[in-house]
């Protein structure tokens, strides 16, 4: 079924490697976020493979550069891990909410443009509780919150020197280093869970030292969620684009004259290029046969990209119960891998709701028990330190792990992967070339990342079939 979302309306530069790949990467999408958006007349077709914000920017590019884009997505919508719904009477994102770092992230001139309104937060208002009911002081936050800056400085020193050691490794010495007490050591715990598993979607036993350091911010500002739901920016940057909907791919191919897709139901279509924008999860799980569409660096740098997982747990309650509107709540006593935390959502959608955010390994284990499980350890948490009233919420979960289209949030480096296997799984493989926030050297597991990850393949592409 098509829809047009038309009517939706360095050699001896004293750089080390990973300042030198992500340096590029900024380049590259300075350069991207500057381009004309004049469209040329058709050059030939190329099919883009996924309708998330890779392969809608991959779309939109591939127009600028004189292509026509055939655009398939497997689900029924469009937005892949973007995903916006109705439910407790406002407005929910299941995926990705934030537009990061807002001051020079080109999504939100999306935003502005599309006259989309947002909402700042701050993820360092934090108030915390012990896990029997106990405030914790905003001294011994403060001290935390300093111990912390210093030991993730100390991570950032340690990423060229040993990059591939796990950041457990790394930051179990540097936590004994520092004088805290018990109250404050158990603050800093929880501070650095949010840090790590709710952060990179993994723990720090599977992250690696260089996957923890990668990326870069783009000269800050708050970061924003948008009334009304992220996929306002999906719709806007969607315009124009047809996209044909319930059309999973299971095989890409390629020749010198083009490259062909095997559908589902077994049609074949033949275009001069492909751009592949599936998730990281998608891509490892198999079940596209890619032959040799792409080479074996690019397989192996396909299997060495570890996927993590955020899940979120949505609790509405009758009024707001929590002490301030804006801050980030948190129950202390937890590992760093089992950290929750609830962050309150009324300013965003009017309502007395919060969405607490569990992730890593342990989520997965939750995801598999089932949704009281992970109620239990949004829900059932808040209660040890908030008291009773955070008991009674109607709640909505979500399972990226188990959706078949997403097979997880988003990608990270462990122990076996460097900032190389993000450039080969980037790379030209003749006339295919993969997209996603899993390609990006530079933002990885953004959203901006991966939209401007399908520009730059777009580009690229059109270059090689020029």
């Amino acid at each position: 079924m098509a829809f047009d979302w038309t009517s939706i309306a360095a050699s001896g530069s004293g750089l080390s490697r990973r300042e030198a790949l992500a340096l590029t990467a900024v380049g590259t999408g300075a350069l991207l976020v500057g381009c004309s958006q004049t469209q040329t007349a058709s050059k030939g077709t190329v099919i883009v493979v996924g309708a998330g914000l890779a392969g809608l920017g991959a779309a939109s590019a591939l127009k600028e550069q004189g292509y026509e884009p055939i655009v398939l997505e497997a689900r029924e919508r469009i937005g892949g891990r973007v995903r916006t719904i109705d439910h407790f009477g406002t407005k929910l994102d299941l995926g990705a909410a934030w537009i990061h770092d807002s001051k020079t992230n080109p999504l939100t001139g999306v935003a502005q443009k599309a006259g989309l309104q947002t909402v700042a937060t701050d993820y360092d208002l934090v108030e915390l509780r012990t896990g029997d009911g106990a405030s914790v002081s905003s001294d011994s936050v403060d001290q935390a919150a300093t111990a912390k800056d210093q030991i993730l400085d100390e991570v950032d020193a340690a990423a060229d020197s040993s990059p591939d050691a796990t950041l457990q490794s790394v930051i179990g010495p540097l936590i004994n280093d520092h004088d805290l007490s018990d109250e404050q050591a158990a603050a800093l715990n929880w501070l650095l869970g949010v840090e790590i598993p709710l952060d990179v979607g993994a723990g720090p036993n599977e992250v690696s030292v260089e996957g923890f350091s990668e990326g870069s911010n783009l000269g800050g500002g708050p970061d924003l969620m948008i009334r009304g739901g992220a996929f306002q920016l999906v719709e806007a940057i969607a315009a124009g684009t047809k996209v044909s909907l319930s059309t999973a791919v299971t095989a890409i191919t390629q020749s010198a004259d083009g490259a062909s897709v095997r559908t589902s139901t077994g049609e074949t279509i033949t275009a001069d290029g492909c751009i592949i924008t599936l998730p990281l999860g998608v891509l490892k799980a198999g079940g596209v046969d890619f032959g040799r569409a792409l080479d074996q660096r690019t397989k192996s740098a396909i299997s060495r990209i570890s996927v993590g997982l955020l899940d979120k747990v949505f609790a509405n309650y009758q009024q707001r119960w929590w002490p301030s509107e804006t801050a980030q709540l948190g129950v202390t006593g937890a590992p760093i891998a089992r950290t929750m935390s609830f962050f309150p959502l009324n300013a965003v959608t009017d309502k007395p709701l919060g969405v607490g955010f569990l992730g890593g390994s342990w989520a997965q284990r939750l995801e598999a028990a089932g949704e009281q499980a992970l109620v239990d350890a949004v829900v059932g948490r808040l209660s040890t330190g908030f008291g009773p009233n955070a008991e009674t919420a109607q709640t909505l979960t979500t399972a990226w792990q188990s959706d078949p289209f997403s097979l997880g949030s988003y990608s990270y480096l462990g122990t076996e992967a460097t900032l190389e296997e993000r450039t080969a799984i980037g790379q030209l493989n003749g006339n295919v070339i993969l997209a996603g926030e899993h390609t990006s050297i530079n933002r990885p597991s953004t959203m901006d990342g991966a939209w401007l990850s399908g520009q730059m393949a777009a580009r690229r592409l059109a270059q090689a079939l020029n």
